[in-house]
């Protein structure tokens, strides 16, 4: 933009201390340049970002903004400039910085992983139908084994539905469910 080279890295973070050995190491590789602003997000609670000597709130807060944008978790996203000789101002750094990261996670392979909550269930063969039904709706993972007289094992399910889950089973099951979270 405007004679300034911007180059976007990600990477998979799986917690802090990887984050910050990624940083590193970009940092290391992009010695030479202006600035490198990142943004980390591990969890919806755990995250970082930086404008490494851009004025306060034009990189690294962009760069987060995008994370977001794409509600990703485990992540590391660095954009390095190298300047071109032309002040963009505080619009045009928090544009280009957004821009590029925005482009850079548009065209990554971006790996879906979802936490499921386990949940142990045992109950009467005669609530088979019913209990199936209901795990469908939900779009668990269903682990059960049959014994003559019951269906047992485990659920997975998005920790989001789980109360809800277990209240229409509890209610489906009318005393004779079982439910165990693991």
């Amino acid at each position: 933009m405007k004679g300034s080279l911007f180059i976007g890295t990600i990477s998979h973070a799986g917690d802090k201390s990887v984050a910050e050995n990624l940083l590193d190491r970009f940092r290391q590789e992009f010695h030479d340049a202006t600035h490198n602003c990142y943004a980390y997000r591990i969890d919806e609670s755990e995250y970082r970002f930086s404008d490494d000597g851009e004025p306060s709130g034009t990189a690294g807060k962009p760069i987060l903004n995008m994370i977001d944008k794409f509600e990703l978790l485990k992540v590391l996203v660095v954009v390095t400039r190298y300047y071109g000789g032309t002040k963009l101002g505080i619009g045009g750094l928090m544009r280009a910085y957004s821009e590029c990261a925005e482009q850079l996670l548009h065209h990554a392979k971006i790996n879906k992983q979802y936490n499921y909550h386990k949940i142990y269930i045992k109950y009467p063969f005669e609530l088979e139908n019913k209990i199936r039904q209901l795990l469908h709706r939900y779009r668990v993972r269903i682990f059960l084994n049959a014994f003559p007289d019951t269906m047992q094992g485990y659920i997975e399910v998005l920790p989001s539905q789980v109360e809800r889950l277990k209240a229409d089973m509890l209610s489906i099951g009318k005393g004779k469910i079982k439910i165990k979270d693991s």
